[in-house]
């Protein structure tokens, strides 16, 4: 199955692919394949724009905010993912990119020139240090991992784009502050999620 687009509380979601660096404990690919109802492994990973605008125009969603956000990390599909927002913001919808933060490692370069489409990246933040960080997503990228997500929120900043750092609340309330800490020296607000059983809170 290959549901490259789909619905949630009234809510258009894109998704490109399966692919994640990250393993985070809290993941819903460790209970499941999808979310609530919709299976989100993908058969085939989508090579082009036309292939997700042709699901998307399935949803017959008129208007509203379109996430970026499936069962992998969607700046791994960087071509599709922009390909796509291009088209999207084209039609008027506003835009949010749900990501791990790591699209600058993954690609070896600064990506956030190409997200100039999106109204909103939201950065998963985890946690307030290096080893910390790495002890709830178990990054394929290591001990450099944390500090790629910082540079990749600053490099988002810098290009002019409206970025958000989440956490899960499962990391506790110190950590929880030291992130926030974190957040407002690098000027960018924090936003901390619930975590419940399926991952899935609206």
């Amino acid at each position: 199955m290959n549901n490259y687009a789909y619905m949630l509380d009234g809510k258009a979601y894109i998704n490109l692919t399966n692919k994640c660096c990250n393993a985070c404990t809290f993941c819903i690919r460790n209970t499941g394949d999808g979310v609530k109802d919709v299976p989100l492994w993908l058969d085939d990973e989508p090579t082009s724009a036309g292939e997700v605008l042709a699901a998307f125009d399935k949803l017959n969603y008129q208007s509203g905010e379109v996430v970026f956000c499936g069962y992998g990390e969607p700046t791994e599909n960087l071509d599709v993912l922009t390909a796509v927002a291009r088209e999207l913001k084209a039609r008027g919808y506003m835009l949010r990119l749900n990501t791990n933060g790591l699209g600058n490692l993954v690609h070896g370069k600064d990506i956030a020139p190409e997200l100039d489409c999106m109204d909103v990246v939201s950065v998963s933040l985890n946690n307030c240090t290096s080893d910390k960080y790495l002890s709830v997503t178990r990054s394929a990228f290591g001990a450099k991992a944390f500090d790629g997500v910082l540079d990749f929120a600053r490099c988002c900043k810098a290009a002019g784009l409206n970025v958000v750092f989440t956490v899960v609340d499962v990391i506790g309330e110190k950590d929880i502050a030291n992130c926030k800490k974190l957040c407002d020296n690098m000027e960018i607000p924090l936003r901390v999620r619930q975590y419940v059983a399926d991952n899935y809170n609206g």
